[in-house]
């Protein structure tokens, strides 16, 4: 029987060997035409191997084909798809009888994609092989899942790929330098490296990851990832626990970059001088979630600290953030002062430009931020929180707390873009502000403490709109304070000059109090005697309108001397009109008035 065996296993080896020899001898050239017009016949497109096909066989067979051309679609605007210098693959033989796929090695030398859409948008990577489909019978069977294809070594040198928008015509070039992937075993890592040009936009990324049988096994997969582009610095590391189905994230996250405006070309758009920026955090996810935990955002002299989840099941994804800050630089962020200084004055108060409403009806959100200080142009907001919940295009801010110029202020802000039109509703309660705190009164007033309510409601797409309907009311409450005179005069010290000219010798005019009352309905703002004010010398009483439709100011002030103050009423201003505009306030004596009370 051994004997038996023995021949068995010659004639075996005899028979393996004359495979071998044959195949070595075996010359695929001679088959090109046939193996080009299989290719063709099935995707409708001319495959051109201008080179040799070469075919090494062993356990880990190896083919090399040189010099190919894919065509384009006919409608292209270029002959070819796809052009490659060398294309080499090597796949080990012994993991197929298991049902996988391993690749040892794959070079690709020099190729050239080409990608676009026609102006319909269809793209040139549809095949035209409705011939074939057509022939293919249904199957009653259940699919068979796709083997694993695991690849170890990946170089790729001097690659090009386009892409080009027939629709918009636009074109994204991304140049390849090199791609290496590597490792010297399936259980050793992989070392990655790969230089890119993205529109002429260098990046680099650098590190490794787990080995293949860790990746096959579907197990804790390590990530070691350092990414460069346009200046800025990108790290990932940390495992991932299931690394086939790309789940269990349990990454730190780090990026830097010195200055956002260095990010410019990248985005496409002209950013602002912002920086440095670094922002670090855990990233993980869930069901449908991605988080990041930890998060710590330094940009500036602006800070933000908390946790931040984002949910991607449901009609649109929520997102979920609980924050907090030392400081909130708004002016910094939006460009910084000189910026601020550089915005021309406009005509108008309220912007006729559209409400971004589609984005509110895009995301849902529940984000709570408290910030011990809020730097704005015109003021600092200290011991700030926000609530902000967005559903289904309902917008609420409830509440909205903060201290302000030596005052608090409370509020509620509901915008519903839900429905075609948004709806406007807003309850603003300030209590105690000093205006001697704001920017535009600074040394022009002492004093007089301020309280403010604001409710009002409007609908419109635009806030010039809301305002052209608003309704509701606002009434502001002053106490004792001081209106010093300046060479540059605010409204109130103007004011006051007309109502007394005989003042201009005096340093300044002392409040009692005043109130400011006006009722709003369909975007027409009424004082009707809610104007008054209680100074030393006189008492103010004034009404009149405020068109919200248009901006017109059309509202008089009439003076009254008062008993002992040393004025007499031949001294003051019959009348004071202040017209123009909420954005050009112009006060000044009504002639017509002053005419009809000398008559």
């Amino acid at each position: 029987m051994g004997k038996v065996i023995k021949i068995l296993a010659g004639l075996f080896i005899v028979v393996i060997i004359g495979i071998a020899i044959v195949i070595s001898t075996f010359d695929v050239n001679q088959y090109k035409g046939e193996i080009t017009q299989v290719v063709e016949d099935a995707t409708g497109r001319k495959l051109d191997i201008g080179g040799d096909i070469g075919f090494k066989i062993s356990l880990i067979p190896t083919v090399v084909i040189e010099d190919v051309k894919f065509a384009n679609a006919s409608w292209g605007s270029k002959p070819d798809m796809l052009t490659l210098d060398k294309f080499e693959v090597q796949v080990s033989l012994m993991p197929l009888l298991s049902g996988n796929i391993h690749v040892n090695r794959v070079i690709l030398l020099a190729p050239e994609i080409l990608l676009e859409t026609d102006k319909k948008g269809k793209g040139n990577w549809v095949l035209d092989i409705e011939q074939a489909e057509e022939k293919a019978a249904p199957s009653s069977e259940s699919s068979t899942p796709l083997p694993a294809i695991i690849v170890s070594e990946v170089h790729i040198e001097n690659a090009g790929i386009t892409y080009k928008d027939g629709i918009t015509g636009k074109e994204t070039r991304v140049v390849i330098e090199n791609v290496v992937l590597e490792s010297d075993s399936f259980d050793d890592p992989l070392s990655l490296l790969v230089k890119v040009a993205y529109q002429e936009i260098p990046l680099k990324i650098e590190g490794s990851l787990g080995s293949v049988n860790q990746l096959m096994a579907n197990e804790n997969y390590p990530v070691d990832i350092d990414i460069e582009v346009s200046d800025a610095k990108i790290g990932l590391h940390g495992l991932v626990a299931k690394p086939m189905e790309g789940k269990g994230l349990d990454l730190e996250l780090k990026f830097n970059v010195e200055s956002l405006s260095k990010l410019s070309k990248l985005a496409e758009t002209e950013l602002p001088a912002l920086g440095p920026i670094s922002l670090s955090g855990k990233l993980s996810d869930g069901k449908d979630s991605y988080s990041i935990k930890s998060l710590k955002l330094q940009a500036g002299k602006t800070d933000l600290s908390g946790d931040i989840t984002a949910n991607l099941a449901g009609k649109r994804p929520a997102l979920a953030a609980r924050l907090s800050s030392n400081s909130i630089d708004l002016v910094e962020l939006s460009g910084g002062e000189a910026a601020a200084k550089k915005e021309v004055k406009k005509e108008r108060m309220f912007s006729a430009d559209p409400l971004p409403l589609e984005a509110l009806k895009s995301v849902n959100a529940n984000v709570t931020i408290n910030a011990k200080q809020i730097k704005t142009s015109s003021l600092v907001l200290e011991k700030t929180k926000i609530v902000l919940t967005l559903k289904n295009g309902n917008l609420s801010i409830k509440p909205l707390s903060t201290l302000v110029a030596g005052g608090t202020m409370n509020a509620n802000i509901g915008l519903n873009a839900s429905g075609k039109t948004a709806k406007l509703v807003t309850d603003i309660s300030i209590k105690g502000l000093e205006p001697s705190q704001l920017e535009y009164y600074k040394g022009r007033i002492k004093g007089a403490k301020t309280d403010v309510t604001i409710k009002v409601n409007g609908s419109g797409n635009s806030v010039s709109k809301i305002m052209a309907g608003l309704n509701g009311k606002l009434l502001v409450k002053t106490g004792k304070g001081e209106l010093k005179d300046s060479k540059t005069k605010a409204v109130g010290t103007d004011l006051f000059s007309l109502l007394n000219p005989t003042a201009a010798s005096r340093e300044g005019t002392l409040i009692e109090c005043g109130v400011i009352n006006f009722k709003i309905k369909d975007g027409i703002a009424t004082a009707d005697k809610g104007i008054a004010v209680a100074a030393n010398s006189m008492n103010v009483i004034g009404s009149g309108t405020i068109d919200l439709k248009t901006e017109k100011l059309d509202i008089g002030i009439t003076p009254q001397a008062r008993e002992g103050a040393g004025i007499s009423v031949g001294q003051l201003a019959e009348l004071v009109r202040i017209r123009g505009t909420l954005a050009n306030p112009k006060p000044g004596i009504d002639s017509m008035a002053a005419l009809k009370a000398g008559a």
